[in-house]
């Protein structure tokens, strides 16, 4: 199955195109940060509350697919884009990812679709642009880095080895044909 995924460059690209200073602008370049630097699925990054997060560990416990309970691991510059966030806003508000506005709610999904379109555009990437494809770009990276699909597995919250093995095991072409030279 073909996995499509970011490059480093695309990756650059995209985070380029984020206007900091504008709030909404801010917001997206932080959640794309989240999914990069975790491999979270959508869902479970938009239903993170502060409190879920244990800084110290860098990591968080969610309810992920299938209502099971998960821990989630963040690189040190996602929880660094998280905490310039949540130092940015005047509310009290649970919930890590919020709308704008007077009486923030928790952002949904519906509000976030034209973000990773719109920057799709600008960064001049020609390949679809969706959060699902950040959780594959983090997953990629790690098994082109060396990472056990064991690992990879734990680390997207997959039950079973076999949907890692799925989309990933035959990912790295390249390595293949050296293997296949080599053997």
């Amino acid at each position: 199955r073909e996995v499509i995924f970011l490059t480093k460059e695309e990756i650059e690209a995209l985070l380029e195109t984020t206007n900091i200073k504008k709030w909404n602008e801010f917001r997206f370049r932080v959640l794309v940060e989240v999914l990069l630097g975790t491999g979270m699925r959508i869902g479970e990054v938009l239903s993170l509350n502060r409190k879920d997060i244990n800084w110290d560990k860098r990591e968080a416990k969610i309810v992920g697919k299938g209502n099971k309970e998960r821990r989630i691991f963040f690189t040190e510059r996602s929880l660094e884009w998280i905490r310039k966030y949540l130092e940015s806003r005047h509310d009290n508000h649970e919930a890590i990812f919020i709308t704008s506005g007077k009486e923030p709610r928790r952002l949904d999904r519906a509000g976030i679709w034209r973000y990773f379109d719109r920057h799709r555009k600008l960064a001049r990437i020609d390949k679809k642009l969706t959060p699902h494809i950040l959780r594959h770009t983090v997953a990629t990276n790690l098994v082109f880095n060396g990472c056990p699909l064991v690992h990879v597995k734990e680390i997207l919250g997959h039950d079973r080895l076999d949907t890692t093995c799925k989309y990933y095991l035959g990912i790295d072409r390249e390595q293949a044909k050296r293997a296949h030279k080599k053997y």
